[in-house]
């Protein structure tokens, strides 16, 4: 199971840089329906040099406390037992930049995605009068479309080169990614779930400082009120059509070797949960004079022992100031999250991933079901450990069966509340056009 390395950064980065300079799927001429040639071959996508591609995510997962409900919460993405779940049908249009050459260069990506996990990908997934939650209507529950990325990329040859990226785009925090083909498990671990962003709104630059060292600069924004203690909490995270003017920091350091075999990476955002003038309208109904920064951070080590053996470790921590859903006290979370996967062959890999995440004052682990989001569970440390195997009969399919078990201290926070563990047995297939 050989993974994408990017040809010009880092294949640390997944989901937010990936692109830049790196053709990555786009290559892959594979697919359900011929890797679409038919359509990337013709003369007029040539000429513009964009390369449309595709894929399709579903599978079902069995809950053994068998929820009345079919819930599988805290666990979201694939939280629906016994159900068939269409987690991803995805259309992603693209152009990449030219990062080698000595000229300016225009490029940017779309993507458009239908399914259970567009809930997730939305500006808010719960959030009244947000424009993509109405882009497939409110009659249904479980399924929406959303456009995680909708940005332009800009190549200055300024000194090794200067991309700057614009628009909506995924976050370069954490391992894995919202889009399916990049991750090897079906399912997330809580830092993925809970702990990180997904996306962002605003600009980032990102500049090689030599061949192995990658640093990215922006600023990003489009947060909203979040003293009404609704999931609208989210400056910098996730955002798009409210309180422009309330900007966040958004930075990195990647480093890896000239083999690929040894990445580092280290990222941060920080800055105001609120606008100003969200601030005043609430220090002038309540008298509180409330701080409101929020300090997220996360750390990725990757070794490839062998050509087979691969290793990642991952720590996460997040602050944020007198949080509503703490009686306006600093709350904080943070974990720990790792993956060892072996490559048995070329379309056979195994991986374990074991995870702990500690959401220290219950504002982070939600039980979101669809229209009813529970925000605070309560503090507790939650446990996670997932055996998967990757097999891919042929080049445009994998199949991604899986066993977990989750746990939680402090807290009975499954099967509605009920019980402190759950063993999830799932399996999905993602299939490429």
């Amino acid at each position: 199971m050989k993974n994408i390395k990017s040809k010009r950064h880092l294949a640390l980065i997944a989901g937010g840089l990936m692109s830049i300079g790196d053709p990555g799927r786009a290559e892959e001429a594979s697919g359900l329906l011929g890797g679409l040639k038919f359509i990337n071959e013709s003369a007029w996508m040539k000429s513009l040099g964009l390369t449309l591609t595709g894929w399709m995510d579903a599978g079902i997962t069995y809950n053994a406390n068998d929820p009345a409900d079919n819930y599988n919460g805290p666990v979201i993405f694939n939280d629906r037992s016994g159900e068939f779940q269409l987690n991803q049908l995805v259309v992603d249009l693209s152009r990449t930049v030219n990062v080698e050459g000595g000229d300016w260069d225009v490029g940017g990506k779309l993507t458009f995605m239908f399914g259970t996990d567009a809930r997730t990908n939305t500006i808010n997934a719960y959030g009244d009068g947000h424009w993509d939650n109405d882009l497939i209507g409110n009659d249904t529950r479980f399924y929406k479309i959303a456009l995680p990325n909708a940005y332009i990329d800009v190549f200055a040859p300024f000194g090794n080169g200067l991309t700057a990226r614009l628009g909506r785009f995924y976050t370069i925090m954490g391992y894995e990614t919202g889009l399916s083909p990049d991750n090897f498990f079906y399912s997330h671990p809580y830092t993925f779930q809970y702990g990180e962003p997904f996306t962002h709104t605003g600009v980032m630059f990102t500049y090689p400082v030599v061949s192995n060292l990658l640093v990215t600069l922006g600023a990003v924004t489009g947060g909203h009120n979040q003293f009404g203690g609704s999931l609208d909490g989210n400056a910098g995270w996730d955002g798009f059509d409210k309180n422009m003017e309330n900007w966040n920091f958004l930075g990195g350091v990647f480093w890896n070797t000239d083999d690929h075999a040894t990445s580092v990476g280290f990222s941060i955002i920080t800055g105001d949960v609120n606008a100003d003038n969200d601030l005043d309208d609430f220090r002038r109904k309540t008298g509180i004079d409330k701080k409101d920064n929020r300090t997220f951070y996360s750390f990725i080590f990757k070794q490839d022992f062998t050509d087979h053996l691969h290793y990642v470790f991952q720590h996460d921590h997040g602050i944020e100031q007198q949080h509503p859903l703490n009686n306006f006290k600093d709350a904080q979370w943070y974990g720990i999250q790792q993956q060892l996967i072996y490559d048995v062959t070329d379309t056979v890999g195994v991986g374990l991933r074991g995870e702990w995440f500690r959401d220290d004052d219950g504002v982070r682990v939600a039980q979101m079901r669809p229209g009813c989001a529970v925000l605070a569970s309560g503090p507790a440390s939650y446990y996670g450990v997932t055996l998967g195997v990757n097999w891919k009969p042929v080049d445009w399919v994998v199949l991604r069966p899986e066993v977990r078990y989750d746990w939680a201290d402090g807290i009975d926070n499954y099967d509605a509340r009920k019980k402190s563990d759950q063993f999830l047995f799932a399996v999905d297939a993602v299939i490429k056009f």
